[in-house]
């Protein structure tokens, strides 16, 4: 069974950006595509239709996943507005079951196909794309589906020994560092294990172009301004789904 490290959008939205509910029978029509869900026996009018990457709880584990939110068009007109998820890696019945979906991102939104068939490969794309992003942020291995909680150990470092880390991996300097993690706590991310994903996430975006770093001491650096600019750039391109 593969478990994740959480995560969250900013601060406006984190709180909204949460379904809750009893898992209940739905119509399969998921497994019957080959992409088994949970069909979530809840309300959310302000969550828009459309496929989102989620990290689910569930019985204290902490899973990724895709969930499907909207009246699926392509199945017919008259169908009821429904919150659907795809667990990765995930095989249990849990008919019954209290789970929660953190909404992470938004990867399109509701579309009618042109038949199941389409609508399949759709899906397909959308579950390698999700993985793609989670994999990005940190969620998911190079070489796995999803990596173990115990094993992404730096995001359980005491917080001298965290900053040691990131500062090893990226050659952020404390100041920065610090001013990363406040602004992502302002933003509304209090958890400290989603507010490190964000960090090293938000370092990763940097170091790979969007911030600058000096040939004499390698240390990344933004200039004037540019921190908080680039701190915005990088949530606002989780919500359009750029990264």
């Amino acid at each position: 069974m593969n478990v994740v490290n959480r995560g969250a959008l900013k601060a406006k939205t984190s709180k909204k950006l949460i379904i809750k509910g009893q898992v209940v029978p739905g119509r399969q029509q998921g497994r019957h595509l080959g992409f088994p869900t949970a069909n979530i026996d809840t309300q959310h009018e302000e969550l828009k239709n459309g496929v989102y990457g989620v990290l689910v709880h569930l019985w204290g584990l902490e899973h990724i996943g895709v969930m499907n939110v909207g009246v699926k068009p392509t199945f017919g007109s008259e169908l009821s507005k429904t919150f659907e998820v795809h667990i990765l890696d995930f095989n249990d019945v849990i008919y019954g079951e209290t789970v929660q979906c953190d909404v992470i991102f938004r990867v399109r939104g509701e579309k009618k196909f042109p038949s199941i068939e389409f609508l399949k490969h759709q899906i397909k794309a959308d579950t390698l794309q999700a993985k793609q992003r989670f994999q990005h942020m940190g969620y998911v291995s190079s070489e796995h589906t999803a990596s173990k909680l115990g094993q992404a150990r730096y995001l359980n470092l005491p917080d001298l020994q965290f900053f040691n880390w990131c500062h090893s991996q990226f050659r952020v300097n404390k100041g920065i560092y610090n001013t990363i993690d406040q602004w992502f706590y302002d933003e509304g991310i209090e958890n400290i294990h989603p507010r490190r994903v964000h960090v090293i996430a938000f370092l990763q975006f940097a170091q790979e172009g969007n911030g600058r770093k000096t040939e004499k001491e390698g240390v990344l650096r933004f200039g004037a301004g540019g921190l908080t600019n680039q701190l915005r750039e990088f949530m606002n391109g989780y919500e359009k789904g750029e990264w």
